[in-house]
């Protein structure tokens, strides 16, 4: 797929998910690879869908119109983590990630009936991005390179690094304590963390004999 055609998805995608967001008055995150895009203004690699942080608030809202538009849901799950993928033609998938509650001092998201997933508010500190002319809300380039470096070993994060490079090399961003994993409301110290970089380990061992770095791809 050419680069041009990319951008004509991408850009449909953000301009239908973004208005019925304000028609929802939805708080959203757009994360990952669509983010770079429209900070870079490079469609440098295929991209295949939307990642996508929603407030629970307005979750039915915007599922019921975005299905209104031609949207089909299907939900996923792996090892007790789940998230729901939203696909229609001629655009890019929607990946919504986590469909949690946006606090004053951080994102809550919870799963397993005991577990809790917080995101610091600062490393979601909401931030604009323009792409083919459409305005939208992602997150801070600093977390983004946190997440790069933290992914050291996925071939996708290797690429963004590159793509990146002036900014990565310049700037001082905190790498973990960004998410913390809390049960029955009590913080587990760097779980997340040690478990975000056993998993690029593993993942760089799956490259390394021809498999994706994604387990659950």
């Amino acid at each position: 797929m050419d680069s041009e055609t990319q951008r004509q998805q991408i850009g449909n995608s953000l301009k239908i998910t973004t208005e019925i967001f304000g028609s929802c008055n939805a708080d959203y995150r757009i994360l990952g690879s669509v983010l770079l895009v429209a900070y870079t203004n490079r469609v440098f690699r295929r991209i295949n869908d939307v990642d996508i942080l929603l407030d629970i608030k307005t979750k039915d809202c915007v599922f019921e119109k975005l299905k209104n538009n031609g949207f089909q849901f299907e939900p996923k799950k792996v090892a007790g983590f789940s998230w729901i993928e939203a696909k229609k033609d001629q655009h890019l998938g929607l990946t919504f990630f986590l469909v949690g509650e946006f606090r004053k001092e951080y994102f809550t998201w919870r799963f397993m009936k005991f577990f809790e997933l917080r995101i610091r508010a600062e490393y979601l500190h909401p931030t604009e991005y323009n792409f083919e002319n459409v305005k939208f809300i992602g997150i801070p380039i600093s977390s983004a390179i946190a997440g790069i470096r933290q992914s050291f070993l996925n071939p996708k994060r290797k690429m963004d690094k590159q793509i990146l490079e002036n900014e990565v090399n310049k700037s001082k961003v905190k790498i973990y304590n960004n998410i913390s994993v809390y049960i029955f409301g009590v913080k587990l110290p760097y779980l997340y963390d040690s478990f975000s970089f056993l998993y690029n380990i593993y993942g760089g061992i799956r490259v390394m004999f021809g498999k994706k770095y994604e387990a659950w791809d």
